[in-house]
């Protein structure tokens, strides 16, 4: 079936170190849905300075032009990954904001919401990114309606946490633009089975990450994820898993050879190691959001795991 329509011109703002397996999925389901659809989709790259830009896995990719002179598409894209403050300018944000206020549909993928966050095309939108910078992203912008989901569609705004997830976004976007029959093709011929209408997980489901199917020791890990600003005491985690403290402590050691507490110290580090990485907090505002009283407790902490202090580890 052929769709009489005016080309929709996707545009792909390439920043430095951007991620190739994102770029692919947002270009794979385009020209799936042109082969079944007709040609009702075309692309172009651009970069900052018009300029080839390597992607994280240093392939570089030619560009036709220049962000500033995209003209006005009916999406653009940003596409990046390591490093997205390399991809924020006073030229990048000034033509991100033209585009806003001519009604351009804007995408992020990976951390590409970090560019137009801080452009303040988001402020007021739901909004996602890579899980890993999540926190940092919540952290730097507060009107930015942050959630931990595959990918969000809001209005004329889209963002994927990268990955596979930019295939689930971008074959949303087909369904609404070329109906669902078009969008369920093209997701069995890039055998995605995951397509649904509702995003799934941002992150691959504790089970698996640890490695354990007790529900015990996954309730009493949710609980310290969603604690992480202001912890619980093991008593109180013990009492959310149904267990007394022995009980509790039996059972990590069984089930993930780690201690409680030990456990729960390193998320919190985790996430303070996110956070240094992927926002612009301060170390010590970095300490209180991952529930240290002091910010030299913190710092010691932090060396134990990481080998280098907080400050610096920002530094490098």
């Amino acid at each position: 079936m052929f769709f009489a329509m005016s080309p929709v011109d996707v545009v792909f703002h390439l920043v430095p170190r951007f991620s190739m397996i994102s770029l692919f999925g947002a270009l794979e389901p385009l020209r799936l849905a042109n082969r079944f659809a007709g040609q009702v989709f075309s692309w172009r790259f651009v970069s900052a300075d018009g300029q080839p830009v390597s992607a994280s896995n240093d392939i570089p990719v030619s560009v036709s032009g220049r962000l500033a002179e995209v003209g006005r598409p009916t999406m653009l894209v940003v596409s990046a990954s390591y490093e997205p403050e390399k991809g924020i300018s006073k030229p990048t944000l000034v033509a991100l904001r033209k585009l806003a206020a001519a009604k351009v549909l804007l995408a992020g993928i990976d951390t590409g919401p970090f560019i137009l966050a801080s452009a303040g095309v988001l402020d007021g939108y739901q909004a996602t990114c890579h899980w890993e910078s999540l926190p940092g992203f919540r952290e730097s912008f507060p009107r930015v309606q942050v959630r931990q989901s595959l990918f969000e569609v809001d209005r004329d705004r889209m963002t994927s946490a990268g990955g596979s997830s930019v295939i689930d976004m971008m074959l949303e976007w087909i369904r609404q633009r070329l109906g669902a029959g078009i969008a369920v093709t093209v997701a069995d011929q890039l055998v995605h089975s995951r397509f649904a209408e509702q995003p799934g997980e941002a992150r691959i489901p504790a089970a698996e990450r640890y490695g354990t199917r007790d529900a015990r020791v996954l309730s009493c890990i949710a609980t310290m994820e969603e604690h992480i600003e202001e912890p619980c005491g093991i008593e109180y985690l013990a009492n959310r898993a149904g267990l007394s403290v022995r009980q509790l402590e039996r059972l990590f050691a069984a089930t993930l050879k780690k201690r409680p507490m030990g456990f729960y110290l390193n998320l919190r580090l985790e996430r303070a190691e996110r956070l240094i990485n992927y926002s612009t907090l301060r170390v010590r505002e970095v300490a209180v959001a991952t529930g240290f009283s002091s910010l030299s407790q913190f710092s010691r902490s932090f060396k134990v795991k990481f080998g280098r202090p907080p400050s610096k580890w920002r530094k490098t």
